[in-house]
């Protein structure tokens, strides 16, 4: 089968992955960020207390592998109906509030948890069972929607809520969420052989998490996306208040989030293609790296509009980088099996890194009461971080770890099922 007859073939799957993830829990690290200098105008609150918001991911360290291992056993479907059911329940309870940031924290928190079932944990599954040599540009597909959707959005978002209030616009995002989460739940196919010979002959879940933390290829994913997402607070809801520290009012500031959106969504379609092409270790290197110049350049006194948007324009290059090479080095070394439990698992440091980079952005507003600091600390840590993934294989096949040795059955329908296993 040709590169691009595999996506043809795979369209389906392709486009429930797609937009399923492009409105869940990636497209709100957008719009927290346009709502954030409303509520902290409405309300009162302090920017370092509001930088504490990204705690609210705590919980989610909890539930990330849990929803990774019902995934797997379950698929894809009864997995994604959670999170698009959930989402706009918790949007429309922002639109609700009266000003207490515990119900704030609250609302983030349960958030993050339902929202965890529409992430690419969930959904680069059905990219993971159908893809092999198109596999980069379809998790690009996958990721690039919510980049597309907020580069889109934002403007039009900003309006909104400049005309009719936040409140109309959260409710009016709540809808938007709910309308592309059902179609996205209608668009994936019924039938998941890995997650049927999961739910017929379901494996021990501590060998296979002895399995997956056992691995070197696992902790070398782990640190490394740990260390270049600790800036992950930053974008997920105080971008929009560091952009206002660099003198840009609210218009200037959602147009630098659009500038920001389009290098995600370059990001994404150059390192997507590269994966297919070079050795993966050398383009996650690559594609990680530019977050620290850019954090560097925001982290210096230099806040003229050009040099904002160039910054701003590297950091979004490598978060778009950065839904790709998850997926993909995970379905590179980890068999389908346990793929989801292994994706969430990597997800989990992502998840702290975003605690931790949250208490140091608070500290460093409490102590100094600007973001130079934190910015400098991202910049050491992004290129720390791009470093470590060369110490993954480079070419050649090898074994898969997990990979599931099960006898061939029937199913219902006198078809022959096997648990799928994915080209390195």
């Amino acid at each position: 089968m040709t590169y691009l007859g595999e996506l043809r073939q795979n369209i389906r799957p392709l486009a429930a992955a797609s937009l399923g993830s492009g409105a869940g829990l990636m497209l709100m690290s957008y719009a927290t960020t346009i709502f954030g200098p409303y509520l902290v105008k409405t309300f009162g609150w302090s920017r370092s207390q509001f930088a504490l918001i990204g705690l609210a991911m705590v919980p989610t360290l909890i539930v990330l592998p849990i929803i990774g291992r019902l995934t797997d056993h379950f698929g894809v479907r009864r997995a994604a109906i959670v999170g698009v059911l959930g989402i706009p329940l918790c949007i429309f309870g922002y639109s609700m509030m009266s000003g207490s940031f515990t119900v704030y924290f609250l609302l983030s928190t349960m958030l993050l948890v339902v929202g965890s079932f529409s992430t690419p944990v969930v959904y680069t599954r059905l990219i993971a069972a159908d893809f092999q040599r198109a596999r980069g540009l379809a998790l690009t597909i996958v990721t690039i929607a919510p980049a597309l959707l907020a580069a889109i959005g934002a403007p039009l978002l900003t309006e909104v809520i400049n005309a009719f209030g936040w409140r109309a616009g959260y409710r009016a995002l709540a809808v938007f969420v709910l309308v592309c989460g059902l179609i996205a739940v209608a668009l994936i196919p019924a039938h998941d052989p890995a997650a049927e010979v999961t739910l017929n002959k379901p494996p021990k879940a501590r060998a296979d998490y002895r399995l997956i933390l056992g691995s070197a290829p696992f902790w070398i994913i782990f640190a490394a996306m740990l260390l270049c997402t600790l800036q992950t607070p930053l974008h997920a809801s105080q971008m929009g208040m560091m952009l206002r520290d660099n003198h840009l009012g609210s218009l200037a500031a959602a147009t630098m989030i659009s500038v920001y959106s389009i290098g995600t969504v370059i990001g994404r379609i150059s390192c997507g293609l590269a994966l297919d092409k070079f050795p993966a270790p050398i383009v996650a290197a690559i594609s990680m790296f530019p977050p620290a110049v850019g954090y560097a350049l925001l982290a210096s006194p230099l806040d003229t509009t050009v040099v904002i948007g160039a910054a701003m324009f590297m950091v979004g290059v490598a978060i778009g980088a950065e839904g790709d090479l998850q997926s993909y080095l995970v379905a590179r070394h980890f068999d389908l099996r346990i793929f989801s439990t292994t994706l969430s698992l990597v997800y989990v440091g992502v998840f702290a890194a975003g605690a931790s980079g949250s208490a140091l952005i608070s500290l460093t507003l409490k102590v100094t009461d600007s973001f130079a600091f934190y910015l400098g600390a991202m910049a050491v840590a992004v290129a720390l971080g791009s470093f470590l993934f060369l110490l993954l294989p480079r070419e050649g096949r090898f074994e898969k770890i997990g990979e599931a040795q099960t006898e061939p059955r029937e199913d219902g329908a006198g078809a022959t099922v096997r648990t799928q296993e994915i080209a390195a």
